[in-house]
């Protein structure tokens, strides 16, 4: 810093004003004072920063699974917010393998960042690393998950909610076999578009049929994320059922992809004689042929909101603020993949592939 200050003329305070973007240096001495730090090639010390400030001036974003659209759409969300505010963001994936976020975690934790957005599936493992953190005053903020903590912040969509909206939609269209690919039976609890799936269905006086509900098969009770591969072999299981659906609600758009991709390869016509249903409203949803109806949440929102309750905590520092809980609407977005439903559905088709 001192070679840039002798270099343009001025003093060291002032090449710090340039570096830092902060207080008054005329548009002339800027202009001078950054050709300086190019001819000399200066590069800020950020460790050195750090030891001073207390701050890194970046963000960790842990997501689940990078396959998914979703989760690169949410990392981007956070990532164009946090620029905004002059920080910069990594990003770190948990596998499927138990409790894999937690080594992601404790790693951006070593690393000092400032403040973590989590969007991974939650386990008692990861709650237990997540409230230590929160106990030593790391700012957090956890998109799509729960945790009871007065130094977490939580940002999620109306799940159940969409998962009704999704479901009636297909009711309304004359739909009574209803089929959800993506998670089993067991995980209604935590996952909440099953149960919003589940309620729409009581509510208008059908009973859930255990084998319309499939996920990915596991040894382990464990939280799995639902994928391409998940609905391709879940609607290969469901088309060999003697009384078959006429309508699939796909827990993600992802998964919704491989339900599509076996309807095609099986000769199914979607919505003729299958619809279906996504969540999430990925920008590839309006790309394929048909089109997919899907249910939307407000992914960009989400990751800004995140942002902002991680500064928010920076910015007060030692006096915490109140623990903001966001939950954003959902709505469906209607499409060409879901229609009337057959008059009269059939109870069993051999299912051929095309080669």
């Amino acid at each position: 810093m001192a070679d840039v200050a002798k270099r343009a003329k001025t003093t060291v305070a002032t090449v710090s004003r340039v570096v830092n973007n902060a207080g008054y240096v005329s548009a002339a001495l800027r202009e001078r004072v950054l050709a300086a730090i190019a001819e000399v090639g200066y590069v800020t010390n950020a460790n050195a920063r750090a030891l001073r400030t207390k701050r890194t001036q970046t963000l960790g974003v842990v997501v689940g699974d990078l396959m998914n659209p979703y989760s690169v759409e949410l990392a981007n969300a956070v990532t164009s917010s946090a620029v905004g505010y002059g920080y910069t963001t990594f990003i770190g994936t948990a596998t499927d393998d138990l409790d894999s976020d937690v080594a992601v975690i404790e790693a951006f934790h070593r690393q000092r960042v400032d403040g973590l957005v989590v969007a991974t599936l939650p386990t008692d493992k990861s709650d237990a690393a997540l409230r230590q953190l929160a106990d030593h005053g790391m700012p957090l903020a956890l998109v799509g998950r729960e945790l009871e903590h007065e130094g977490v912040d939580t940002i999620s969509a109306e799940f159940r909610r969409g998962g009704e909206l999704a479901t009636r939609h297909l009711l309304d269209l004359g739909h009574r076999r209803i089929a959800f690919v993506g998670a089993d039976l067991d995980e209604a609890e935590r996952v909440s578009r099953l149960r919003g799936y589940m309620d729409a269905l009581e509510d208008a006086g059908h009973r859930v049929r255990p084998e319309y509900v499939v996920g990915s098969h596991h040894a382990t009770s464990s939280p799995r994320y639902s994928r391409h591969g998940t609905g391709h072999q879940a609607t290969l299981q469901l088309l060999k059922l003697r009384s078959r659906p006429t309508a699939i609600f796909a827990r993600n758009d992802h998964t919704a992809f491989g339900v599509l991709q076996a309807l095609a390869e099986s000769g199914v016509k979607v919505p003729d004689e299958m619809s279906v249903v996504g969540f999430d409203n990925i920008p590839m949803t309006g790309m394929v042929t048909p089109a997919l109806t899907t249910v939307s949440q407000r992914t960009a929102d989400e990751g800004r909101i995140a942002v902002e309750c991680l500064l928010r905590r920076l910015e007060q520092g030692e006096e915490a603020p109140e623990r903001r809980a966001v939950v954003l609407d959902c709505a469906l977005v209607v499409r060409g993949s879901s229609g009337r439903a057959p008059k009269r559905a059939k109870k069993q088709k051999t299912s051929t592939v095309r080669r």
